[in-house]
């Protein structure tokens, strides 16, 4: 039986007198999409930051093959393999497209390869995102917002990370560069990745996911799979009608 990716066992936080997490505990499989589904304000934004070494919890732990995580930054979580793609879409305007594909890129490829690799490595990234074509040289600020998230969404695939964290990914994508999109993450869980999706729609979520984990008032109140993914029992736990809590 395959063991999980990552695992969080009582994990708490708030802000203030708002408790945005309350004693989450979940699992991330290696090979699946994960959908954190909630209303705003569940806390799914926030469990995904903790997930990412953004702000750290103020409990709880959480562990990556078996091994508790000790520091949370979103550089130390990198360097364990987790990778977030935030909701805002966060872009150095000023540098060059191929140069915001590659921001956090450290290490042997960002120092020993050519620009000839590298311009290669990039274009093949983006190409698997979206039929259109991108100038790698053109400065990322003069891009239209659905081609702002793209950029930053093949940043998240350049860090090759092993679970790769979508907040809200596709909330600037055509139907076109979704369906891409989409593609590109069941190959990545093919190759073994996992993903964590961040995401309220009903469609996108009943197409994409392997397992579910449904957030309210900041409780993982449901985890689904197979036939439970489908819009009545989503619904349901969602808005807890007919839910035991």
């Amino acid at each position: 039986m395959t063991a999980p990716l990552l695992t969080t066992s009582g994990l708490t936080k708030s802000f203030g007198e708002t408790r945005a997490l309350r004693d989450v505990s979940i699992e991330m499989m290696p090979g699946r999409v994960h959908t954190i589904l909630g209303e705003n304000g569940s806390g799914k934004s926030t469990l995904a930051k903790v997930l990412a070494g953004i702000i750290p919890p103020d409990s709880g732990e959480v562990r990556l093959d078996g091994q508790p995580v000790s520091r949370w930054s979103p550089a130390a979580m990198l360097k364990l393999g987790i990778a977030m793609v935030l909701q805002e879409i966060l872009i150095a305007p000023n540098r060059t497209v191929l140069d915001n594909v590659l921001l956090g890129h450290d290490g042997i490829f960002r120092h020993h390869r050519t620009d000839a690799q590298k311009r290669a490595f990039v274009e093949d990234l983006l190409s698997g995102l979206t039929e259109r074509r991108f100038d790698l040289d053109a400065l990322a600020g003069d891009l239209e917002l659905h081609e702002q998230q793209i950029v930053v969404i093949a940043r998240g695939f350049a860090r090759k990370p092993r679970l790769l964290i979508l907040d809200e990914a596709t909330a600037a994508l055509d139907l076109a560069d979704r369906d891409r999109l989409f593609a590109a993450i069941r190959a990545f869980c093919s190759d073994g990745g996992a993903v964590a999706f961040v995401s309220h729609r009903m469609p996108e979520i009943m197409e994409l996911s392997d397992i579910v984990y449904v957030m309210h008032n900041g409780r993982n109140t449901a985890r689904l799979s197979g036939s439970d993914i489908n819009a009545q029992t989503l619904l349901a736990h969602l808005t807890q009608e007919g839910i035991d809590a």
